[in-house]
């Protein structure tokens, strides 16, 4: 869930992340590090421990595998952050002041085994495989009702395709795209499931679209069909799939921290085959998130406060390797844990707290939900991504690590 309150703001120097001004009406601002923790390079600042039985580490991120497939597509390229083992890295030096902030809770797992839209028990972020080469586009057209919530213009921030060849134009405005276009099927997979109703009511509505004729990525917000024709969204945000470049500094996409959401998705299949290889995004209260984002975030909410001591948007976290998983647990839970272990977990919208969001598919065990859900947040801690940042080749528009 996003935020709700916007205002103008800009970025700011910091020492490893130069960022420009938000181009919009929504928040912006890089983290600076220091007591609170962005990418610093200050005496300290991440080689001790932070939270009581956290295991201090120096050594930089193992090397990762290759990058997930999904539709024969890789998901980000191997060297990409998100497919990055993070175990090694030290422990942020504000950590306890993090895990305090988001409070002693358990996991959540935000995803569900119905898979029919219309279920009220629909829950999770499904994502659609898509065709573009050989399926009509669908127009998308940047409008809301809900405007006491959503009274900034999206599509200063939004990327979307135009013409017959569907040409990308970045950023998305009506001088620019007067006709927006997405890849958008007949009938979508949406989170929440469709909803006609014209008031819109506010609610993420997320339509994810994996192309596999380009591996790329279209990602849409606030998604509802038109009473006339198309869609309604408020936001729109394209990846290509094969890039490490990370969004323009200050843009948010469909996700606040400007991160694409499908790479950080729990899915069935990974689970349930023993091996999740990639980090996973969560959510806690946007009041928790302190208004600065850090690398590889390009965005913030609004409406938390400017305290050291609250996690920065995008701010990394991982279990303890003093956590020990039960033998007892099942593969998809071994996997889950085991992927919070060694490639962790990034703050990526505000939300519920220690929701961690995966697909909705009858696939998902039963146990799978009490197993994971009994580890509690006093089993995490933050991690430090300065070894990165000071490493030569390091580029804070790039989510690649050298």
């Amino acid at each position: 869930m996003r935020s709700t309150t916007f205002g103008r703001g800009a970025g700011v120097l910091s020492l490893l992340l130069l960022v420009g001004a938000c181009s919009d009406g929504s928040d912006a601002g890089a983290s600076t590090g220091g007591a609170g923790g962005g990418l610093s390079t200050s005496a300290g600042s991440g080689n001790q421990s932070g939270a009581a039985g956290s295991v201090a580490r120096t050594g930089g991120p193992t090397a990762s595998g290759d990058s997930p497939i999904v539709a024969g597509c890789a998901i980000l390229p191997k060297d990409h952050l998100f497919n990055t083992r993070i175990d090694a890295l030290p422990v942020h030096g504000s950590s306890a002041d993090f895990m305090k902030a988001v409070g002693t809770r358990n996991i959540h797992l935000d995803l569900g085994v119905s898979i029919a839209p219309q279920s009220a028990e629909y829950y999770g972020i499904p994502y659609n495989v898509v065709h573009s080469k050989a399926m009509p586009w669908q127009t998308g057209l940047f409008t809301t009702t809900d405007t006491n919530n959503l009274d900034w213009d999206p599509t200063q921030e939004a990327d979307c395709a135009v013409g017959n060849e569907h040409r990308l134009v970045s950023p998305c405005t009506a001088s620019a795209a007067p006709t927006p276009q997405f890849p958008i099927p007949a009938t979508p997979l949406v989170e929440g499931g469709i909803v006609p109703d014209p008031a819109q009511p506010y609610e993420d509505h997320h339509i994810l679209l994996l192309d596999a004729d380009t591996c790329s990525l279209w990602e849409l917000y606030h998604a509802y069909p038109d009473p006339k024709s198309g869609w309604d969204v408020f936001g729109a945000a394209y990846f290509d799939l094969k890039s490490n470049a990370l969004r323009p500094a200050g843009w948010t996409s469909a996700d606040a921290a400007g991160f694409p959401i499908l790479p950080l998705l729990l899915r069935a299949d990974e689970a349930s085959s023993g091996r999740i290889e990639h980090a996973l995004r969560f959510t806690i209260d946007s009041g928790k998130i302190r208004t600065e984002y850090t690398w590889p975030a390009r965005h913030m909410t609004g409406n938390g406060t400017g305290a050291a001591g609250l996690p920065p948007m995008g701010q990394a976290f991982r279990i303890k390797a003093s956590y020990a998983i039960p033998g007892n647990f099942n593969s998809q839970s071994r996997a889950i844990l085991e992927a919070l272990k060694k490639y962790g977990m990034y703050l990526a919208d505000g939300g519920s707290a220690m929701y961690i969001q995966g697909e909705p598919s009858a696939s998902w065990q039963e146990d799978t939900f009490s197993q994971v859900q009994s580890v509690s947040s006093s089993e995490f801690e933050a991690v430090d991504l300065n070894p990165i940042a000071a490493r030569s080749g390091f580029d804070p528009d790039s989510a690649r690590v050298p």
